[in-house]
């Protein structure tokens, strides 16, 4: 059995001590791929501990892949849980332009979350898709006028990387 296969097995595992010594130790490693999906779940886990090595095993070493985006854009759809939404997102930003598949999951998550970081997340990973995100605009100009302080500036700034000024 590979190393990434027992990781798996040990992520989807009842046992939160499995889960957290397979998190930890993808912390460790400097790009891990394919496990993204279940980390993001992770991040929303029953388990306090759990909850933070995804996120630490996300913010360091886990790398997003394409064939992951409509996985990741149903996690923001489909969760109420704000954590499992802002790494979704943050992970569909680091992917760029190749996010292009989620535009509306994002665009959702920034008009309809209950989370100001999943929000400004979200609205970060338009900006990282750029002119692509045009279909965005409409969403991102009401955010602009109508957010928290933070979020508004975030929305004018991903307003212009997509091509309008704000």
């Amino acid at each position: 059995m590979s190393e990434h296969s027992e990781w798996i097995e040990k992520l989807v595992s009842h046992s939160a001590d499995a889960r957290i010594a397979a998190l930890r130790k993808i912390s460790s490693q400097k790009s891990v791929t394919g496990v993204t999906i279940v980390c993001v779940k992770l991040a929303g886990d029953c388990d306090d501990d759990v909850r933070m090595w995804a996120a630490d095993a996300l913010g360091r070493s886990v790398t997003p892949q394409h064939s992951e985006v409509d996985a990741l854009a149903d996690l923001i759809l489909h969760s109420d849980d704000g954590e499992v939404c802002y790494w979704a997102a943050t992970m569909l930003g680091r992917l760029n332009t190749d996010s292009i598949a989620a535009i509306e999951a994002l665009q959702h998550c920034v008009t309809n979350s209950m989370s100001l970081p999943a929000r400004e997340r979200a609205v970060g990973a338009l900006a990282e898709i750029g002119p692509a995100a045009a279909a965005a605009l409409a969403s991102l100009e009401k955010t602009a006028e109508a957010a928290p302080a933070r979020l508004k500036r975030l929305a004018k700034d991903a307003i212009k990387a997509i091509g309008k000024a704000a």
